[in-house]
């Protein structure tokens, strides 16, 4: 996690009760993120940073973001601006998340109970203190305090664009002045999804998803000021970062020093996935089972029309699943999806079709082509502008072996049929 703060004299609105709490007291004000293996904590005076380390929940892989304001004095407040927050049973959330309309909103917490949050995860948590004038931490607070209220704290989530990273990170370089210069990497930069699996690359059925779910959006190489949608990055931007207000003054560092706060004796660390559960793992298992089927039909002329509607119709379920993504949810990334050519909700009618004789030219047309077009897909696999997950290509297979299989076993049956009429 990541905080900054200062002290300065300021005044505190309760945006809870919305009334006006005068102080006189001095605050300390700070940004707070949560990322694998980092973390962080306060310094009078400055603008510091937190980060913490491994989880165990998916939505956490990717870290966390929050602000830090603390009050410097005996008794006072030490509370944390944390737009990560969401509700799982707000009505709807679970089609609005699908469509892409997941509401987050800036939460206020005490910073003991959420620091402890992190620790009894046994997440490492160091510290970035940065440089802050006490003009800048007021600015900053009551920023915040305008942004906390009812009517300002909902914000439409994007994963990758408009998250619990990039608001705070925003909301310091608005204080700033925009004045805050980043280091660009000498290296090239990652794609999107090279930086995604990069993060959640121990999850392979998450990662699996969302190459599922993503399309070549996901395939340009990133920005630097992109690639900070993760704290992970955006700790390393603000370490390297300088400050420079006028042309005239000098450019400081946006960082003075790093801390440890908490560094547990064993972090926590989701488990590994066995390589026996693994998506590609599954997906050639399933593939061998489905040529022994499709051998066993050709070689005795029978084509199972229920194996192929139980087939056909999970692949047309995951075709909705991925239509519904590419022209309905407002996803980032979502469309152009070429997984489309190979999962597309046409196999449903394939499912249905196969059992009325008077539709079965349509369904040999439909297998013709369609082995056709996949064999030339996967000879395109490596041309097409998406990278496709490892996995993808054996469920691909399964579909042209059981086009092929269909077109055997009618091409089989034919020849059967013509012989008993010339005898």
């Amino acid at each position: 996690m990541l905080y900054f703060y200062a002290d300065f004299a300021a005044i505190m609105w309760n945006v809870y009760e919305e009334e006006t709490i005068y102080n006189s007291g001095f605050y300390s004000c700070g940004l707070v993120f949560q990322r694998e293996n980092t973390s962080a904590g306060i310094e009078p005076g400055n603008l510091a940073r937190y980060f913490t380390s491994e989880f165990i929940d998916l939505y956490e892989l990717f870290g966390h973001t929050a602000l830090r304001v603390k009050q410097q004095r005996p008794g006072g407040f030490d509370y944390v601006f944390n737009y990560g927050m969401f509700n799982f049973d707000a009505p709807g959330f679970i089609w609005r998340f699908t469509k892409g309309e997941t509401d987050y909103c800036l939460g206020i917490n005490d910073f003991p109970d959420f620091l402890l949050n992190y620790q009894f995860r046994e997440s490492k948590v160091d510290e970035q203190v940065l440089n802050l004038t006490p003009i800048q931490s007021r600015a900053l607070f009551e920023a915040l305090l305008v942004n906390a209220m009812p009517q300002n704290r909902v914000y439409r989530y994007n994963f990758l664009f408009d998250n619990c990273a990039t608001r705070p990170r925003n909301m310091v370089e608005m204080v700033l002045d925009n004045k805050v210069r980043y280091k660009e990497p000498g290296e090239s930069l990652p794609t999107f999804r090279e930086e995604i699996d990069r993060y959640a690359g121990i999850c392979p059925w998450l990662i699996f998803g969302i190459d599922l779910a993503l399309g070549s959006g996901l395939d340009r190489p990133m920005t630097y000021r992109e690639q900070m949608f993760g704290p992970e990055i955006l700790e390393k931007a603000f370490s390297e970062a300088v400050v420079q207000m006028s042309p005239d003054s000098a450019a400081v560092p946006l960082v003075s020093r790093t801390e440890v706060l908490y560094d547990p004796e064993v972090p926590a660390c989701p488990p590994e996935t066995p390589f026996y559960l693994t998506p590609l793992f599954v997906a050639w298992l399933f593939f061998f089972f489905v040529a022994a089927v499709s051998v066993y039909g050709i070689s005795r002329k029978r084509y199972s029309r229920v194996f192929d509607t139980v087939l056909f119709s999970i692949y047309g379920l995951g075709g909705l699943v991925v239509f519904f993504l590419m022209f309905v949810s407002v996803h980032p990334a979502t469309y152009p999806n070429y997984s489309a050519f190979w999962l597309h909700p046409f196999w449903l009618l394939m499912a249905l079709f196969v059992w009325f004789k008077s539709l079965k030219s349509i369904v040999r047309y439909y297998h013709f082509a369609n082995f056709a077009g996949l064999l030339l897909f996967v000879a395109l696999w490596h041309w097409i502008p998406q990278q496709f997950n490892a996995a993808f290509f054996p469920l691909v297979l399964v579909l042209v072996i059981r086009s092929f299989t269909y077109l055997a076993v009618s091409v089989r049956l034919k020849k059967t049929e013509k012989n008993k009429d010339e005898k």
